[in-house]
This record gives structure tokens, sequence and C-alpha cells, in this order.
């Protein structure tokens, strides 16, 4: 498996090998400080490169431009988790970057008599809640909790789809959920807990139904989708008919456009082509307003692939990977992602992760194609990111 990747790559770096005199990166600006807010943002200092290099990335990422100006047309989604708290402190500086925040705090679940149960609220965090508001007020941010369904078993969604008093319930249960928090709407994901094909066709009612309820209320609904293909032109589940049934009930729809490669099949993240290809998937009229109800998905973590299989990292270890084997990155152009190579006690590894460059490349095809963008997750990425958003 690894041999077939590292084959890959072989052929990637040598059909890549040459630049045009376009690509020639500026000279780097190293007269400001390495950390914390910066006059300057990175694509004045000269980071935004085709060709980045190890020490540039560890002694720039952590300077940042502040700034309220946004370079997305449209609406940009940041979730938040608690596992990277450091997302927190992200959403706090630079909430003027953002339309929307979403921190990944409720879940709703079956109670062991019967009932639905939304849960998580001890998570909640009113005092960050007025950070970033105050942080994006130039940009009107909203906060928008994620609610997941989580351990649901078939039985749970058979009983919820044939029963009109439950949906009710669940509906009035969010809405006052929204209320008493001072929350602007919810992001919802339930899609792809759904485990049957019989039950998926049942879904879309109870999403009109619990969107209906939200935004009648006067609050922001927004539905989590998963692309509606994958590697090796396998069909997913959320198809252009879903989406025609769904667009005009929600007020967007965040698209999973990563993960598109495993660690069984190794390869990048999210390739450009790929994410082009969802979104005309599933809206295929440019000129249509749908696609920018479509907040097409960023990742900002990596995937290290390795003969073990492989691990998802974060900024930080990325940064200690660089730190340790001071690699040479190697651009993809099929994919439009970089990745580095370098060895350990326990063989080869090749990890993709994103680069100014390649955020760049995607931040200028949601603005083609007409998107928004979903930002997954803030904690997860390297501070200078969001110069390009």
């Amino acid at each position: 498996m690894l041999l077939r990747l590292g084959l890959v790559l072989l052929l990637v770096c040598v059909a890549s090998c040459t630049l045009s005199r376009s690509d020639k990166k500026k000279k780097v600006d190293n007269s400001e400080p390495a950390s914390g807010a910066v006059d300057k943002d990175v694509l004045e200092r000269g980071l935004v490169t085709e060709r980045p290099k190890w020490k540039e990335v560890v002694e720039n990422h952590a300077a940042y431009h502040k700034t309220s100006h946004r370079a997305i047309n449209h609406m940009t989604l940041a979730y938040v988790t608690p596992w990277n708290n450091h997302g927190y402190d992200v959403a706090k500086l630079l909430g003027g970057k953002f339309t929307h925040v979403s921190p990944v705090w409720l879940q709703v679940r079956w109670g062991p008599d019967g009932t639905l149960v939304t849960q998580g609220e001890h998570d909640i965090d009113q005092g960050w809640v007025r950070d970033v508001r105050r942080a994006g007020a130039s940009a009107g941010v909203k906060i928008v909790p994620r609610l997941l369904f989580d351990g649901w078993q078939p039985a749970h969604f058979r009983e919820l789809f044939e029963s009109a008093s439950k949906r009710e319930q669940l509906a009035a249960d969010i809405v006052n959920l929204i209320k008493k928090h001072g929350f602007d709407g919810i992001v919802l994901e339930v899609w792809s807990q759904v485990p049957t094909a019989s039950l998926l066709k049942r879904t879309p009612t109870l999403i009109r139904e619990l969107a209906m309820a939200v935004r009648e209320a006067g609050y922001v609904f927004i539905l989590v989708i998963p692309p509606p293909v994958y590697l090796k032109n396998s069909p997913g589940s959320f198809t252009r008919v879903h989406f025609q049934e769904l667009v005009d009930a929600v007020d967007a729809l965040s698209l999973m456009t990563y993960d598109f490669s495993s660690f069984q099949n190794p390869g990048p993240n999210s390739p450009l082509w790929w994410m082009k290809d969802c979104v005309e998937m599933l809206e295929p009229d440019a000129t249509s307003p749908n696609r920018a109800k479509i907040l097409m998905g960023m990742n900002l973590y990596g995937l290290d692939h390795s003969v073990t299989g492989g691990s998802h990292v974060l900024g930080q270890q990325f940064l200690q990977i660089l730190t340790t084997y001071k690699p040479k990155f190697t651009f993809d152009r099929a994919s439009q992602e970089h990745f580095i190579e370098y060895k350990t006690k326990t063989g080869r590894h090749v990890c993709f992760y994103p680069t100014l460059y390649s955020l760049s490349v995607r931040v200028n095809l949601a603005n083609d194609l007409g998107t928004g963008v979903s930002l997954w997750e803030i904690g997860q990425g390297l501070d200078y990111f969001y110069d390009l958003l």
C-alpha cells in the first residue's frame, strides 16, 4: 500500500519539478515579530508560495494579521471543539473573519425512559460567546452550536419517524434551547448518523420539520451533509435529489469535502478537483443562488500515512514534525495539496497538511463557484491561516 503511494508521489515530484516565472516566490519579509498580531498579512509577507520551506512555517505560523477584512464572498462557518481548545482563542481574536461560529457542544440522545434528551449544556460558555460576538461585531457573527444525533440505533429513528408528537417535541426543545442560551440558531448533524437507505428516505421530512420550526422562530438552521461522491467515484448518501428537496428549507448546508483519502487508501485529504465536482454535482447551475447556500468544507488538519496505518495530524503536531525532521515540501499538482516525507524508527511517513498556498487556491475556488466555506476546525489549524479568509 505504502509502496503504491510512494510511486505516485515520485511521479508527482517529477511532474512538478519546474516552475514558471510567475511561480517564483517573493522574498520573505521577516521584519515582523514571529507571533501575535502583525501589520502585514501573509501575502504581504511573501509567505503564500507553491514552494514553502519548513523553517518559514515554523518561524511565521503564529503571527497573524488582526483584521476584520473578509476574503470569502459568502458565509464562513467556523467550527470550534472543546478537545482542541485553541479554537476558542482563535474565535475570540479573529471573530470578524467568520459570519457564523459553531461550537461543538450539543447532542440529542435517547434517554433510558424512551424520551429524547438534549445534552452538553455544561460545555456552554457564555463569557466566551460574548467575547466572540464582540470580536465579530463588524461581521455580525452568529453563534450556531452544532447539535449531533448521538448514539442512535435504527429503532430510534423508526420510532421518531413514526411519532409526530415526538418530532414536534424535538423541534420545540431545539427552539427552546436556542432561546434559553441566546444563540442565533443551530447546526444539525444527523444525515451521516442515519444507518440505512430505507431510513434515509424518511430523513428529509424530519429535517424540513425541524428547520421550519427553527426558522419560523427567527433563527438560523444549517444542515451538515456528506459529499455526494467519494474515492473511485463511489456515490455518497446525499445526492442532488436530496439537495433539491432541502435547499429551500434551510439557510445553508455544511458540505464535508474532506477525508477523501483514508489510511487504507493513502493520499491527499481533499483534492481541489473533487471539491469542485462535489459542489457542481449538487448544483450544476453556476448562476443559481443555491450555490451560496453550500458551505464548501475546508480541513485544517492533516493526514499522516505510514506502514502502520496512519493518524490525523493537528497544527502543533505538524510543527513538531517539521522541527524534528526538517523535511522538504512537495506540491501535488493533481490535488493542489502539499505533502512531506520523513522517516522514523517505524518506517517512512507521508504527511499531507494544509499550507497557505493550498488554502489560498481553495478560497479562490469557493469564490469562483459562488459558495461559502465551512472550516473543520479552527483549533486544528495554524494562526496565520486565517489571514487568507
